[in-house]
């Protein structure tokens, strides 16, 4: 007779869904168009004041308050996920801080980060 051994769904889930072993709170994509970045973020369920975005020199960081409408309650079970989740994003150069732009639609944040002019003109005497 063959034994089967029960190994947890837990062990198994990153071996069939590649989402799993992201250890990063919420997903993002980076896309460079030449002059500029086009992050993206998927944030289902928030408003827009829940979103919190900075960006310094060639960093983004993106801060999501997932707030708890109740903390008080019996729950027989509790799986939604409440509290503030952040992520830093790095990006291969700086950009242009004071001309980014942020969008909040149907659960998508999307960013768009000009690039940084490099280098200056040095006139010679």
């Amino acid at each position: 007779m063959t034994s089967i051994k029960r190994v947890p769904l837990d062990r198994i889930r990153p071996a069939i869904d590649p989402r799993a072993r992201r250890s990063e709170p919420f997903p993002v994509d980076v896309e460079d168009r030449g002059d500029e970045f086009h992050v993206s973020a998927d944030l289902p369920g928030l408003r827009k004041q829940d979103l919190d975005i900075s960006v310094r020199k060639n960093r983004v960081r993106i801060t999501a308050d997932y707030g708890d409408e109740s903390e008080s309650g019996t729950y027989r079970r509790r799986e939604r996920a409440s509290g503030e989740v952040s992520r830093v994003v790095r990006l291969p150069v700086w950009v242009d801080e004071k001309h980014a732009d942020a969008s909040y639609d149907q659960g998508v944040l999307r960013i768009t980060l000009p690039k940084r002019e490099r280098g200056i003109d040095i006139e010679v005497s």
